[in-house]
């Protein structure tokens, strides 16, 4: 197994790899990342040299995954969750939040009835 220098490491390209891997097709895939399918084969490239493996293999309309791919697959999509979990931002539930606020303001002696 290679060594991989994650200091170096473009995390731009395990989404490309996630999403390959989700959708079984480049041009699908780039169309999901909003990029060119020229793009998504060079992050591919790129990755590939990293990892030492050939990750997806032409298949039919799309690709097939190598072992390796398949094995990298699960930990690489639970990490791209967890990170986009960690930074997106919660949806706000007022059911659950336990928050304060305080409401301030001022009324007009013309506005009272």
């Amino acid at each position: 197994m290679m060594n991989v220098n994650f200091r170096t490491l473009d995390l731009n390209l395990l989404r490309v790899f996630d999403e390959v891997m989700a959708e079984r097709n480049l041009t699908r895939a780039a169309r999901n990342l909003s990029l060119t399918q020229p793009a998504v084969s060079n992050a591919l490239r790129r990755l590939r040299d990293v990892l030492g493996d050939e990750l997806v293999r032409r298949s039919g309309a799309g690709v097939e995954p190598t072992p390796r791919a398949l094995a990298l697959w699960p930990t690489v999509r639970d990490a791209l969750r967890h990170l986009q979990h960690t930074l997106a931002p919660s949806d706000f539930n007022p059911a659950t939040a336990d928050t304060s606020f305080v409401l301030s303001g001022s009324m007009s002696a013309n506005t009272c009835a």
